[in-house]
């Protein structure tokens, strides 16, 4: 476990604003991270995460910034992050774990906005 770089710490503090933004309990912040939540506790309370956790953390505020944009409205990209979605059957917030759930959410988004999948 390293101590945060400046980017990891960006992309870190990033993640918390879009969780907040979202709504998201700490439980559901550690979950997208892959951590257990005692875990996760402590790592915002030292300040530190491995590479891998510090990198999932970039999902989430990337998603919201690329649905603000493409619906040009923070709160209906807030509503279509947290509810459910059929085509991915889930929540795409759910999904933000890993690059593949990235993508997916990115797929859909396009779909919800411009009309393909």
């Amino acid at each position: 476990m390293t101590v945060l770089t400046a980017k990891q710490q960006e992309a870190l503090v990033a993640f918390l604003e879009a969780a907040r933004e979202l709504g998201l309990s700490r439980k559901a912040q550690a979950e997208l991270l892959g951590l257990p939540l005692r875990t996760y506790q402590r790592r915002l309370k030292e300040g530190r995460l491995s590479p891998a956790e510090a990198a999932a953390a970039q999902f989430l505020p990337e998603a919201l910034r690329e649905a603000e944009a493409a619906f040009g409205d923070g709160a209906r990209a807030r509503a279509w992050l947290t509810a459910y979605v059929p085509a991915l059957g889930a929540r795409p917030v759910e999904l933000l774990r890993d690059l593949e759930g990235y993508k997916r959410v990115r797929a859909a988004l396009g779909a919800a906005v411009y009309g393909f999948y």
